[in-house]
């Protein structure tokens, strides 16, 4: 088994939740583990980091609360 990595601190909801569906549409195990004084911190496995990052990159700039997270 992969060890955790800590992949975000500072995505919360909406945009949080709609990552953790990108991430698991995508076969990437992810979770919610502690919380930043941002947000939650959410952690993918190690082996999965850089694929976690191709999901989250494009939309990394956009606020959280953007409607297309609803």
């Amino acid at each position: 088994m992969s060890a955790w990595t800590t992949f975000t601190r500072r995505t919360d909801d909406p945009k949080l939740a709609w990552l953790e569906d990108q991430l698991t549409a995508a076969g990437i195990l992810s979770r919610r583990y502690g919380r930043s004084f941002h947000a939650p911190i959410l952690e993918v496995q190690k082996k999965d980091l850089d694929r976690a990052w191709d999901i989250l990159l494009p939309v990394d700039d956009i606020p959280d609360d953007d409607p297309q997270f609803l």
